[in-house]
């Protein structure tokens, strides 16, 4: 059996599609499974146990430099590499225009896709030959493996956990950031506002689980700005807390897995602790944890609620544009840290 998945980006969005991986792993244990992804985001495609040969496309550069030899040979190459193999079955799992242009340029027996109710755009439709759509009201990672799922009408899956491959050198790294105690990997950035809980109020929660818990804090940051969060953090809870430096997604991973808890906003972080098993504690407001949160019984959320009346089945319509933020921003601390007692207590005490 050769598969194919094509799913380019971005990185939160592959990460919600490794469930799709793990059953077919765990359905063809033999099978060639190939995966089509950014050239930016391969790292953590290669770093899967499961994926057997990654093919990298680079559209951005493309469509910014078409013009020159260099990427009309670039483009070339990589379309050939794609008629290589002729696949048994080809998943799109992006379902818009670029990814159909994949699909189309790559040989498969089955092309199989989103249907009419699903697809992000229309004109991916003209691609696939096989076109189902997710039930409504599910997560986000069982939309897209309710399309393998569909096609082998073989409902059977199991969340698993999985531990993306990394050398022995950051085996070791890994092991120099734990201790003896309890450990809190905080991950305390999303690139909304609206997603982000304020930085008082992170505070006085981390400072009331400190105090009830005796644990120490791990702090992991990605951009300029969150790196500037976590230092005023860290200040504050200077005995009890470290900044881990900035990390591979492959060796962050492995990381969050020898933990014992991930604590979260609705980000990429998140969704990569979702991957370890590791027990997780999110906070969502302007997106719905029942959607995005990570599958499994070690997964626990709080959402906010919309003082304006506002509901969604993914993200709130107002997500860019609200000016108070109030789903997120009005939580109190108390509030928080009464739903992580009921619910997290059983991992750190």
């Amino acid at each position: 059996m050769k598969i194919l998945i094509v799913k380019t980006s971005s990185l939160g969005d592959i990460i919600q599609t490794f469930p799709v991986l793990d059953y077919l792993r765990s359905r063809f244990p033999h099978a060639q499974i190939d995966w089509v992804v950014e050239k930016p985001f391969s790292e953590l495609v290669q770093g899967h146990p499961a994926v057997s040969n990654v093919l990298y496309v680079h559209t951005k550069k493309w469509r910014k430099f078409f013009p020159l030899r260099e990427n009309w040979w670039d483009i070339c190459e990589t379309f050939s590499s794609l008629r290589k193999v002729t696949y048994d079955v080809i998943f799109d799992l992006q379902g818009n225009s670029k990814s159909g242009l994949i699909v189309g340029m790559a040989k498969g027996i089955k092309k199989v896709g989103f249907g009419w109710n699903s697809v992000p755009e229309w004109p991916n439709l003209l691609v696939s030959n096989v076109k189902f759509d997710p039930p409504v009201g599910y997560n986000i990672r069982e939309d897209y493996l309710a399309i393998p799922q569909q096609f082998f009408n073989d409902f059977t899956y199991v969340p698993q956990k999985i531990l993306l491959n990394i050398s022995e050198e950051n085996q070791a790294c890994v092991k120099s950031l734990l201790t003896s105690g309890k450990t809190v990997l905080v991950c305390p950035g999303t690139i909304w506002r609206n997603k982000q809980l304020p930085e008082k109020t992170l505070i006085e929660l981390l400072r009331m689980i400190q105090e009830r818990f005796a644990c120490r804090y791990l702090f992991i940051w990605g951009s300029s700005d969150e790196k500037e969060m976590v230092q005023r953090l860290h200040t504050q809870l200077i005995q009890n807390s470290q900044i881990v430096d900035k990390l591979p997604l492959p060796l962050l991973q492995n990381l969050m897995s020898q933990v014992d808890l991930v604590l979260a906003m609705d980000s990429l972080p998140l969704h990569l602790a979702g991957t370890t098993g590791t027990p997780t504690f999110s906070i969502f407001g302007a997106s719905l944890a029942l959607k995005y949160q990570p599958l499994g019984t070690q997964s626990h959320a709080l959402q906010g609620s919309c003082p304006y009346g506002q509901t969604f089945t993914k993200r709130c319509p107002k997500l860019r544009k609200c000016s108070s933020g109030a789903c997120i921003q009005e939580l109190s601390a108390i509030d928080i840290f009464q739903s992580f007692q009921a619910q997290c207590s059983r991992y750190l005490g």
